[in-house]
């Protein structure tokens, strides 16, 4: 709008220039003609003409690289304001970590946030939320704990953050211990279940390759599958050992592998307890 504006006003203003020499030239020769009079003046309205342009081209051209509107430069302003906030409120942070001492470590921890922290009161919420999850190692939680202990010196909150730091410290290798324990049942679970799917998975792969062959998964953590076919025995046996069948099963957990026909015949591949 304000470069359409600009262009208008400098035609306006070249075509008055024009229209005032030509109307001055006629007052100083008026027994010429019109063809005349605009012959004589032809080198002084292109003048003007040129100059018109030029002054429209600059002025665009400042227009477009160069000046801002009201809105722009109060935007301009606030996002300034904001980044000056930035370094302010880093060096209040900077400020604070000195004051309290805290570690390198403990300030990244402390950084680690499962809720939207707000003031002291949110932080002591965040680490007892992380330490009620069991989502955590306890060597990490003993530094969270310690710069936390710092931080809510004082405060209300210090006397219980003291107390689970020091009972974190003095029972660290018991938690560990039930960590691990727990990380591994739950792992030995979902590998129990695995073998399970794995089982309805290899009859349905049996059927569609027309070898109606029952798949029994049973044990402790399922680690023992029964194959019953009717057509089973020792060659089938050994076509099993040959083509890598009982390795493929086996590498799936299974520790028993058997082969049945459901009648008399029986035999099965054993592994040693992963």
């Amino acid at each position: 709008m304000i470069t359409l504006t600009t262009i208008l006003i400098f035609l306006f203003i070249v075509f008055l220039i024009n229209f005032v020499i030509v109307k001055s030239t006629q007052n100083k020769f008026p027994n010429n003609t019109e063809t005349e009079n605009l012959k004589l003046t032809e080198k002084s309205r292109q003048t003007v003409l040129i100059l018109g342009f030029a002054m429209i081209f600059i002025s665009v051209f400042y227009i477009n690289i160069f000046h801002k509107s009201e809105e722009e430069i109060f935007a301009e302003k606030k996002k300034k304001e904001e980044l000056d906030k930035i370094p302010a409120k880093k060096l209040a942070a900077d400020n604070e970590i000195k004051r309290l001492r805290l570690t390198k470590n403990e300030v990244e921890i402390l950084n680690q946030h499962e809720i939207l922290i707000k003031n002291l009161s949110d932080e002591v919420k965040n680490a007892y939320s992380i330490l009620k999850s069991q989502k955590y190692f306890v060597d990490t939680e003993i530094i969270r704990f310690t710069g936390l202990a710092k931080k809510t010196k004082g405060s209300e909150f210090e006397n219980k953050v003291i107390k689970t730091r020091d009972s974190l410290v003095k029972n660290e290798k018991a938690i560990g211990r039930k960590q691990i324990a727990d990380l591994d049942k739950k792992q030995s679970a979902e590998e129990s279940e695995a073998r399970l799917k794995y089982g309805e998975d290899l009859r349905n792969l049996l059927l569609d390759r027309n070898l109606d062959i029952k798949i029994i998964v049973s044990g402790k953590d399922n680690k023992k599958i029964k194959l019953t076919y009717v057509l089973f025995n020792d060659v089938w046996f050994r076509k099993f050992e040959t083509l890598g069948y009982f390795n493929m099963i086996h590498e799936k957990g299974f520790t028993n592998i058997e082969l049945s026909d459901g009648y008399g015949y029986g035999k099965w591949m054993q592994y040693d307890n992963l």
